[in-house]
């Protein structure tokens, strides 16, 4: 008969866990700010009193839904993860975690195959345990309900302040929301009517934000303001008192995109809605020079050869295609945005980044083809430096220059040059006669 013997399992010093948490509020409320401060701290006191803890830090969201991919703090978090640097994450509860039951579980399918468990304290769920998929996605499914039947309470009374004709929510330069009506705040205020003076004064967008941001305004969220902001400002229709509610609508409770509305669902337009910054006829005559401007603008479908192929070596920012005068330049983007004070580069002509880089690639001429297939990036300095970074990895510099006013001449201007200087000579020459 065999003889059967059990062997007892050695004991083994248990490895220490790297261990990180994960806290989220999807509103910037007082009373849950208190909330996810007391999360943040929780948890940094629990991990860093566990001696089988290494503790790796706390990544924490404020006022970001779960529905949401775009977390930052969440996605920093997965990226530690994915260089290995943690074993196990504590979070409050699925909910917490995600919302959206494909992302909870594209998320947790990720880490366990890094080897990483995610412990949902409320649940008692470990994902690394064999029941721990099914149970998530149980809960997860629940969990994605009551998203999604909180998105439709928010909407009904989204909806019920737009048939009254009163703003449910609203983030403005020069107003502050109370009750459902904009009131003034005079400060930004005075930044509006100025933005909208200078730009009837023939000041372009970014010229009137470096001039705001030199006398001290800023933007809604104490910014810098930007050429963008500015623009945003002036084509806003209410600062003269006049509101259109539901221009735009969330496309649906997980991805919360932002849709513009043109006709899909029911708008609200309440006219004297609140105090004007703006009398209507100065925001017409706005709108009717923005128009003007436009003029020429360029167009997506437009070739743009150089389109992220120039890259500025002061900001690490990509060059933009700017038209000006009828003629195409490419400018540093931060330059762009905030002038000298942003950037210290300067504007290159796309006709002289054309003929370098055909100089360099030992073309008669500029060929887009050829460009995307043998250069990976140039980069451009403001002392009229190029740097070709080829495909192969090898590196060519070339220095360009503005041409003489002689270059740029057709045979016709410098025909009629050669005659008024031949003109210029008989006269002084008759005169010299006469004396």
């Amino acid at each position: 008969m065999s003889k059967i013997t059990t062997i007892k399992p050695s004991l083994k010093l248990s490895k220490l866990k790297r261990v990180a948490a994960y806290a989220r509020v999807s509103r910037n409320k007082e009373s849950l700010v208190h909330s996810f401060n007391a999360q943040v701290d929780y948890y940094e006191t629990y991990i860093k009193a566990n001696k089988d803890y290494i503790y790796k830090g706390v990544y924490a969201d404020l006022g970001i839904s779960g529905t949401k991919d775009s977390r930052e703090q969440f996605n920093k978090l997965l990226e530690e993860c994915r260089k290995g640097e943690i074993d196990l994450i504590l979070t409050k509860s699925i909910s917490r975690f995600a919302r959206n039951t494909a992302t909870l579980l594209r998320t947790v399918r990720e880490l366990k195959a890094l080897k990483v468990d995610v412990y949902f304290e409320e649940q008692q769920i470990h994902t690394l345990s064999e029941e721990g998929e099914f149970i998530l996605t149980l809960l997860a499914s629940m969990a994605q309900e009551e998203a999604r039947d909180m998105s439709e309470n928010v909407k009904w009374a989204v909806l019920k302040h737009f048939s009254e004709g009163k703003v449910y929510s609203m983030t403005i330069l020069g107003y502050r929301l109370q009750n459902g009506v904009l009131v003034i705040e005079p400060k930004e205020a005075e930044a509006v009517r100025l933005i909208f003076k200078l730009y009837l004064e023939g000041y372009g967008t970014q010229k009137i934000a470096i001039t705001l941001n030199k006398m001290g305004f800023k933007s809604r969220f104490n910014r810098n303001l930007t050429y963008t902001s500015v623009m945003g400002v002036l084509r806003n229709e209410t600062y003269t008192g006049d509101i259109t509610l539901q221009s735009t609508f969330n496309e649906n409770f997980i991805t919360k995109k932002m849709i513009k509305n043109k006709g899909q669902k029911k708008m609200w337009r309440v006219e004297e809605a609140h105090e004007a910054i703006v009398d209507k006829e100065t925001f017409n005559k706005v709108q009717e020079l923005i128009r003007k401007r436009a003029v020429g603008v360029i167009t997506r479908e437009e070739s743009n050869p150089f389109q992220q192929k120039l890259v500025c070596p002061y900001c690490n920012r990509h060059f933009s295609r700017k038209l000006s005068r009828g003629k195409f330049h490419y400018i540093c983007s931060y330059y762009d945005k905030y002038g000298k004070d942003g950037c210290p580069n300067k504007k290159v002509p796309q006709n002289i980044l054309e003929k370098a880089t055909a100089e360099v690639l030992k073309l008669k001429e500029f060929n887009a083809r050829v460009f995307e297939k043998e250069i990976d990036h140039i980069t451009a300095f403001n002392d009229s430096r190029l740097i070709f970074y080829f495909k192969d990895g090898h590196e060519v510099e070339k220095t360009w220059s503005y041409p003489s006013r002689k270059e740029l001449w057709s045979e016709e201007m410098k025909e009629a040059a050669r005659r008024r200087t031949a003109e210029m000579n008989e006269r002084r020459k008759v005169c010299q006669e006469s004396q």
